[in-house]
């Protein structure tokens, strides 16, 4: 959430002496801010962990050591990539080298683009992935005919295994492709071809309505497309896998898709379950009062929708409550989630499994963030998800 809304929200609390016609416009200036700011797409890259100093290894500034401001994104375990100048310098990072109160050094290595000391500050992705080629897999760029125009995706075949099994990679909001990838060598070993697309308002796709977000209530058509194009090239039994937003998107698909038969499975990772709490959980972080949040959920479903936020229509979020709908489902699912998440609360996936046991393979961990899973604990990761798609077969 921005400044803006920040600011606007602790007005709303502040500003009760000036009288309620006063109180009521702030409120309702920050609802419209939360609101908005939920469904708009980022218009600009921000790299919010500055950089200060990179120290190249002798004869090649592709590897060396980082050091950061040490922040909870740059001291969290694990390997991820480092991206600057609006994603156009990339590196992958690992572990930590030293670390004060104050800066953390890790290590860095194939860095490409942008020279990386140039970097004065850096994102960090969840994948270690910078881009596909860093699987070592076959793969070939494709487009998936959707209703908005070509969508570009990346077409992962299988070395081995039957033609007919595939699995169809699906980010989250605001981030990178590669998000998916760490599952793309797990399912490979065991004979699924992948595909890993891109959908509505992603760089290099098609705009949806006014370059809005329908968190899920509308992406779901882009996967959709994705599964007609698989089923055209083969593919008999589809498992869909989603990251955050992505969990909504693809059950959604599975929800409303008139190719549901072909879908034997899902997985869902860090998965968006219920809007209403994760939009309480964050306004709540950034010290947004209750009543401004329950008023800009209200905003994303009112006939106002489309005119004030400019979103294709109002969004539902009674449809987007995967909990409520659990009984709708009945093909295997995989889900995990962190405790340690603080972007998209566990409550929700942990409601879900309890109402579905006989559907749901539940892996709950502890320490890791929002998507970080893989990267804190890749054994257990990797052989969960393994375990669950060797069922598949």
């Amino acid at each position: 959430m921005n400044r803006q809304l920040v600011r606007a929200g602790r007005a709303a609390v502040a500003a009760t002496a000036g009288g309620s016609v006063f109180l009521a416009s702030l409120a309702g200036t920050a609802a419209l801010l939360l609101a908005k700011q939920v469904v708009t797409p980022a218009t600009r890259t921000r790299d919010p962990i500055k950089v200060l100093k990179v120290v190249p290894d002798p004869g090649s500034d592709a590897s060396g050591a980082i050091t950061l401001e040490r922040v909870t994104e740059s001291e969290v375990a694990g390997e991820y990539t480092a991206l600057w100048d609006h994603d156009r310098g990339r590196a992958r990072i690992s572990g930590i080298v030293t670390a004060t109160l104050d800066t953390v050094t890790r290590r860095y290595d194939a860095a490409v683009g942008t020279s990386i000391l140039e970097a004065r500050s850096v994102r960090i992705a969840s994948a270690p992935q910078r881009d596909v080629d860093d699987l070592g897999l076959p793969w070939e760029n494709v487009e998936i005919p959707t209703e908005l125009g070509p969508a570009p995706a990346w077409w992962l075949p299988a070395r081995a295994g039957r033609p007919g099994d595939w699995i169809i990679h699906v980010h989250g909001r605001g981030a990178t492709i590669t998000e998916p990838l760490r599952t793309v060598p797990v399912a490979e070993a065991r004979g699924w071809n992948s595909l890993v697309i891109r959908y509505r308002n992603d760089p290099d796709a098609p705009a949806g309505h006014r370059g809005t977000y329908g968190l899920g209530l509308t992406e779901w058509r882009d996967v959709d497309a994705a599964i007609e194009w698989a089923r055209s090239r083969g593919a008999e039994r589809i498992l869909l896998a989603g990251w955050s937003m992505g969990g909504a998107i693809v059950a959604q698909t599975y929800l409303r898709s008139k190719l549901r038969a072909l879908i034997h499975g899902i997985m869902l990772e860090s998965p968006a379950m219920d809007w209403r709490s994760i939009l309480v959980e964050q306004a709540s972080q950034m010290r947004v009062p209750r009543p401004v949040a329950n008023l800009g959920m209200w905003l994303l479903g009112s006939p106002l929708a489309s005119k004030l936020l400019g979103v294709e229509e109002p969004i539902n979020l009674d449809e987007l409550d995967l909990v409520a709908r659990a009984d709708e489902f009945d093909v295997p699912i995989l889900l995990l989630h962190s405790l340690g998440d603080t972007m998209v609360p566990i409550e929700a996936s942990q409601r879900f499994a309890q109402a579905r046991p006989d559907l749901v393979t539940f892996e709950e961990f502890t320490k890791a963030r929002h998507t970080r899973l893989w990267n804190v604990d890749r054994e257990t990761w990797e052989r969960v998800v393994g375990d669950w798609l060797d069922a598949r077969r």
